[in-house]
């Protein structure tokens, strides 16, 4: 929920798909002015509308130019573009040197976020069941570029962390599904899913908005790339 103290912000939205509008959206509905809407081709302006905060839904192939273009211009960002991770640590170390409060999150639902959470719990419930083996599923829609996605990844690697290493992830591309990301544990009597759906793109967008507020009001150093643990706890 935004409060009196985000309220009214100018945020920047970088990307004209339909999360750049799924954003906009949110941000007028949360109270916030849209300082503008901008396009790849956009990028080379130099002069962009002022802002306190850029949101980027962009392409894997340019996600780490906006990056930088925001980082030059010490404009925070929010960034939920997925399929850059080969540059992570090259962007973290550049960010944290400028100083410059970048949050990243592959997926800025809060029912993904506590998915993650309650995943935590299962795991820890299948220790020493060796029988049910472990795989993650993932679907969205056609446009989405990355397969597996960022999501899927992020499960991948909690899995890995929880003590469930190279878990297999597959990937299926269907018209008009926002996403659906699921983890089973099969064995040759039964299987047992834990499974979240998006009904649609509302909830990343609300989840964009909310860390864009988060991001407005941190004032301490810039260590590292933030994400949606910093904004939820």
């Amino acid at each position: 929920m935004t409060d009196h103290a985000t309220q009214g912000l100018r945020i920047l939205i970088i990307g004209r798909g339909r999360m750049g509008s799924a954003v906009q959206e949110a941000a007028l509905r949360s109270g916030h002015l849209v300082a503008g809407v901008m396009g790849r081709s956009e990028m080379a302006d130099s002069t962009w509308p002022k802002a306190d905060v850029a949101v980027e839904f962009t392409a894997p192939d340019s996600a780490v130019d906006v990056i930088a273009a925001c980082r030059q211009r010490m404009l925070p960002l929010v960034s939920g573009t997925t399929g850059w991770a080969v540059h992570a640590d090259e962007v973290q170390a550049a960010s944290v040197e400028a100083g410059h409060p970048l949050l990243w999150a592959p997926n800025f639902s809060k029912g993904v976020y506590l998915f993650r959470k309650a995943l935590k719990g299962a795991a820890q419930a299948m220790e020493g069941h060796a029988e049910f083996v472990p795989s993650v599923h993932e679907v969205h829609h056609t446009g989405k570029l990355d397969a597996p996605s960022g999501t899927a990844h992020a499960i991948g690697e909690d899995m890995s962390q929880l003590g469930w290493p190279d878990v297999p992830i597959t990937a299926q591309r269907l018209s008009g599904v926002p996403g659906t990301h699921e983890v089973e544990w099969r064995s040759e009597i039964d299987s047992i899913s834990l499974i979240h759906s998006a009904q649609n793109r509302s909830g990343f967008a609300q989840g964009a908005i909310e860390a864009a507020e988060w991001l407005s009001r941190h004032t301490g150093p810039c260590h590292k790339i933030f994400g949606m643990s910093d904004v939820w706890g």
